[in-house]
């Protein structure tokens, strides 16, 4: 493009002034996101282990129903582990009978880092804090109603809860910030 006498082109590219404005606004945003993000990722690796278990819960009482064989799941309250438990027949190899079968220490998984058991129950019996906790689906798919509440340990009050109804196979997660461990009622023989 052409210029007319007396005037100057501009020239191209940024002027000190716009990338210092530029880099102010980009730190602000940054003062703003960073603690916040801090707050997200424990967040995360708690609803992250909650999703994983509910998935695998729902997985084996699938395979209960569709192998018309019993299937469970144990969680070990105090060292943050915990696996699926197969029907002995599912586990034995050629060479083994029900008596042989050793428990593998590869087939217990933890839980992901600063998540722990805040505790596991039912209705009728309360939340138990401290074990080996067990929910076990019949071959039907069927099991009692119970839950299983995950927290981050180093913020105790922050929980994940699931929430399993026996009969129909639904889970209902709950997630507070106050501690919040909602047991399920307690059925009495009219129930249904």
């Amino acid at each position: 493009m052409a210029t007319r006498p007396g005037q100057q082109r501009a020239a191209d590219g940024f002027t000190l002034v716009e990338l210092l404005a530029t880099l102010v606004v980009v730190g602000l945003l940054f003062a703003i996101v960073l603690p916040n993000l801090g707050a997200l990722v424990p967040a995360a690796r708690l609803r992250g282990s909650g999703v994983r278990i509910r998935s695998e819960l729902e997985w084996a009482r699938s395979e209960a129903r569709i192998q018309g064989k019993r299937m469970a799941a144990e969680f070990d309250l105090d060292r943050g582990i915990w696996r699926l438990v197969y029907p002995p027949e599912q586990r034995l190899t050629r060479d083994e009978d029900e008596s042989t079968l050793v428990e593998r220490p590869d087939d217990w998984v933890e839980l992901e880092e600063d998540v722990g058991f805040a505790g596991a129950g039912d209705g009728k019996s309360g939340l138990a804090q401290k074990g080996l906790y067990r929910v076990a689906f019949d071959e039907y798919g069927f099991t009692g109603d119970q839950v299983l509440v995950l927290h981050l340990k180093s913020q105790p009050m922050r929980t994940w809860t699931l929430r399993i109804h026996g009969l129909s196979g639904r889970a209902d997660t709950f997630e507070s910030e106050t501690g919040e461990k909602p047991l399920p009622p307690v059925l009495g023989e009219g129930a249904f």
